[in-house]
């Protein structure tokens, strides 16, 4: 039964993104990644290792240089030129983009800001209606999916309660829980219409 529905769900979701597919041919969608570095703390960093653009790169004040060896700290922290952090307990770290370590051979993670752009062109009409409709399909589908998942769970809880005592409690909550589903799908529906 689970077999056949799921069968039957991936056969509608294709079945309405055939559309969407066909027009996505005539149009090109790119994404691209692009950023730098940055620190957010309050106290730019004056002297120590920052990875920049995947490489370590040693500070000395504004001025900053790749690292052409390994180096090793003062707490016994060793850095490889690939990133490679070896810390003094034999852990071993990759470092990542704007990840810092001070003179002493402390790491700072630090997050790094990312500018994320995605450009569609081509012969686009009509592309983002198909698009969001694929995307409403995909909640919908979500949405069964979790409904079937609560149903198998209230039978396998109707199936232990004719064995033995009923559990009541778990009973109510998963009927509220079937509802609350029922009525998300409902709402998908008229959204859909």
């Amino acid at each position: 039964m689970l077999l056949r529905f799921l069968f039957s769900a991936g056969l509608l979701f294709t079945f309405l993104l055939a559309p969407v597919l066909a027009q996505a041919q005539k149009a090109t969608i790119q994404k691209r990644e692009s950023g730098r570095t940055t620190t957010p703390s309050v106290t730019p960093m004056r002297q120590g290792v920052i990875i920049r653009n995947g490489v370590p790169v040693e500070v000395q004040g504004n001025k900053f240089t790749p690292i052409a060896n390994a180096r090793t700290f003062k707490n016994g922290t060793v850095l490889q030129t690939n990133g490679q952090l070896t810390l003094p307990g034999g852990e071993v770290v990759q470092l990542k983009e704007g990840d810092r370590i001070d003179m002493k051979g402390n790491l700072t993670r630090s997050p790094v800001v990312v500018e994320r752009t995605t450009t569609v062109t081509g012969d686009t009409a009509g592309i983002g209606k198909q698009l969001m409709q694929a995307q409403q399909q995909h909640e919908r589908q979500k949405l069964l999916q979790e409904k079937m998942r609560l149903l198998e769970e209230k039978n396998r809880l109707l199936e232990k309660t004719i064995k033995s005592k009923p559990d009541a409690a778990r009973l109510q909550k998963l009927d509220a829980d079937l509802a609350k589903a029922q009525q998300q799908i409902d709402a998908e529906n008229k959204k859909g219409q």
